[in-house]
């Protein structure tokens, strides 16, 4: 399920790392005034593991590296690497209480990482079972990123095989997911003409699968 992450080279998808700092501009420093200065404040995460998929980080690292048409390298770059915040499970218990319905992926908002063992951790401590949070996202420049591991980021493990694949779709779902208005809320009525074929139907089966069922046990609207 886990490897120790590479040395060195670009980023994975699934890879988990330790320590990474967002850099946020603080509002209140924002003015009319054109020639005030900006403020900006930090913030360490413990944890997090990439999102960004594989070809994308490995395309950007590469056009970094050693593109020298400066076309290819533009369309080649990823501006930003996407990073979903990982809790260890004794931080984010008192916030969700059991972690029944979690541990067992009744809950599509958290994804449960087992303990990563010391001898699949780069720097060779191993970690408690992590959480993550899909709702807590983040992004933090690639260039930069990179440029920190020089100065506190660690690399840490790498999430493998249908392991990484379960974190990336199960993200995929959450992130993708229909809103629907909660039961007793006024309906929104749309003009005949405007009104959708078959959405009751529809409506249906969006609630079906807001509820979790597995895609096997759905059928598309007719």
């Amino acid at each position: 399920m886990f490897a120790p992450s590479p040395p060195a080279g670009p980023f994975r998808q699934g890879e988990i790392l330790s320590d990474v700092v967002q850099v946020r501009l603080l509002v209140e420093s924002l003015s009319a005034d054109q020639q005030a200065d900006l403020e900006f404040e930090e913030e360490s995460h413990p944890y997090v593991v990439v999102l960004t998929q594989d070809c994308d980080l490995d395309w950007d690292f590469t056009s970094r590296t050693g593109e020298a048409d400066e076309n290819k390298r533009q369309n080649k770059l990823v501006p930003n690497i996407l990073l979903g915040e990982l809790f260890p499970e004794s931080v984010i218990r008192p916030r969700i209480g059991k972690l029944d319905r979690l541990k067992s992926k009744q809950d599509f908002r958290y994804h449960h990482i087992p303990a990563v063992p010391p001898e699949c951790d780069l720097a060779g401590i191993g970690t408690e079972p992590l959480i993550a949070d899909f709702k807590r996202i983040l992004t933090v420049p690639c260039e930069e990123i990179y440029h920190r591991l020089n100065f506190g980021i660690r690399r840490r493990t790498l999430i493998q095989g249908l392991h990484m694949q379960d974190l990336s779709n199960r993200f995929a779902y959450y992130t993708s997911r229909v809103g629907l208005p909660e039961e007793g809320a006024p309906p929104i009525l749309l003009p005949p003409a405007a009104a959708p074929v078959g959405a009751k139907a529809e409506r249906g089966f969006f609630q079906r699968l807001s509820r979790g069922l597995s895609f096997k046990s759905l059928k598309p609207p007719e």
